[in-house]
């Protein structure tokens, strides 16, 4: 199967779209469906429909079959991970610092700290996400002191819906990376699309594993490693507790997720590092995902599961010091 392949920036991170066969229609496709989500969902935008339904103060927003689907997609994260994964935690994210887009957190001077570093709106903790959709009337309203994130799992949803559309389009097959949340559909290159995951302690050096996905299938990768910042003396992690709105201390270093959906797959992931190394082995197998688990201590774990998807000549991952 001939393979194009086209990389460009949108939501915040570096997007990587390799398609089966040469059709340059296929390549606006996928760069004009990832820019009209970006619209739709990005918070760092005032004007996209989760930034209005976030400044609604609990009223009623008009919003687009994508967003509900966004929506009703991030509180079913929620429930089948327990409350670990919160798509409502957006003002502990700002009250950390987490205020604008990361390139732009990365280029400020270093800032003092909040006051007591804590939200000054609550983000509900384990409590059930304020959410109420009208799918019928194309509404979405939150409860007034909830904020909606749509980043991690709006990847994971955009790389699905970007893939089944490339698909759907005509693409023999398709794979879509959005930093780091992929998802394949359609038809693979002999052996299956192959996927290197970070070392999350040295991600400019060999990879921790290579993995192999076919078909419809999706491969996420959380990790505290990556997206750090400084809030006075501190340095901060997005990967946050929902039940005190800080930064999770977790003995997981990075967590790959390989479920059949990318946002599925994308809670998950944030539940399993939240529940700390033994649990994941445990909670993924339990919710019909499989992947790999690297911990602090750089020992790496395979979940149950997993060895159809593993490259056994690149399973050398390197511990890590951290």
């Amino acid at each position: 199967m001939q393979l194009t392949s086209l990389s460009f920036d949108a939501m915040g991170t570096g997007v990587h779209v390799i398609y089966g066969g040469a059709d340059p229609q296929h390549a606006a496709l996928a760069i004009s469906r990832v820019q009209e989500l970006e619209r739709l969902w990005s918070r760092f935008l005032p004007d996209s429909e989760v930034s209005r339904i976030n400044a609604a103060g609990g009223g009623a927003v008009a919003a687009s079959p994508e967003t509900i689907d966004l929506v009703e997609k991030a509180v079913e994260g929620w429930r089948i991970t327990g409350g670990l994964f919160d798509p409502t935690v957006l003002g502990d994210l700002v009250a950390l610092g987490y205020d604008r887009t990361f390139k732009d957190l990365e280029a400020l001077p270093p800032q003092a700290p909040a006051s007591d570093n804590k939200a000054s709106h609550r983000s509900g903790g384990r409590e059930e996400p304020g959410v109420t959709v009208d799918r019928g009337g194309g509404t979405v309203a939150l409860t007034s002191d909830r904020g909606i994130d749509s980043g991690g799992i709006g990847k994971g949803l955009a790389a699905d819906i970007v893939a089944t559309a490339l698909v759907e389009a005509g693409a023999p097959g398709a794979l879509v990376n959005l930093g780091g949340d992929l998802r394949s559909a359609g038809r693979s290159p002999t052996g299956g699309w192959r996927v290197d995951v970070d070392n999350p302690f040295d991600p400019l050096g060999p990879p921790a594993a290579r993995f192999r996905l076919e078909g419809d299938t999706a491969l996420v990768t959380s990790s505290s490693q990556g997206r750090r910042w400084r809030d006075g003396d501190e340095e901060r992690h997005h990967l946050l507790d929902p039940a005190s709105g800080r930064p999770a201390n977790s003995d997981i270093a990075s967590v790959t997720v390989i479920a059949d959906d990318g946002w599925r797959a994308e809670a998950l992931s944030k539940a399993a590092f939240l529940s700390g190394r033994e649990r994941a082995m445990e909670l993924l197998p339990e919710s019909s995902a499989t992947g790999m688990i690297v911990g602090r201590d750089g020992a790496v774990d395979w979940v149950a599961g997993s060895r159809p998807y593993r490259v056994p000549e690149r399973v050398i991952a390197r511990p890590g010091t951290g």
